[in-house]
């Protein structure tokens, strides 16, 4: 089980770098659209702190984003939960999450 993420939800590569997931307005937690999976990859990567060189890319962009709710569902498509992974374009790819709610949980 895990907590449902929300457009307010902070989603970050290893580096710091963050993602603003997109939402999905016909359910909401803490008065904002949860997320799902596909509202994050392909999402833009800010602030990653890796320094860029001839061995090492910084996060970019999302390239993929697993971590659905079995049973919670909004069109037919799990909702995305804080046990997120996935990974990004950059050097240090991984995805972590925290929902920043905690009203919401989903199996």
């Amino acid at each position: 089980m895990g907590f449902v993420l929300a457009t307010s939800s902070s989603v970050r590569c290893p580096s710091q770098g963050a993602v603003s997931p997109a939402g999905q307005s016909k359910l909401r937690v803490a008065n904002r659209p949860v997320a799902r999976p596909d509202g994050i990859t392909g999402r833009p990567v800010s602030g990653c702190t890796v320094a860029t060189s001839n061995s090492t890319k910084q996060c970019t962009s999302v390239v993929s984003a697993s971590g659905a709710a079995g049973k919670l569902k909004v069109g037919n498509v799990g909702v995305a939960l804080d046990t997120l992974s996935g990974g990004t374009d950059g050097t240090t790819s991984g995805l972590s999450a925290t929902a920043g709610q905690s009203k919401l949980k989903a199996v």
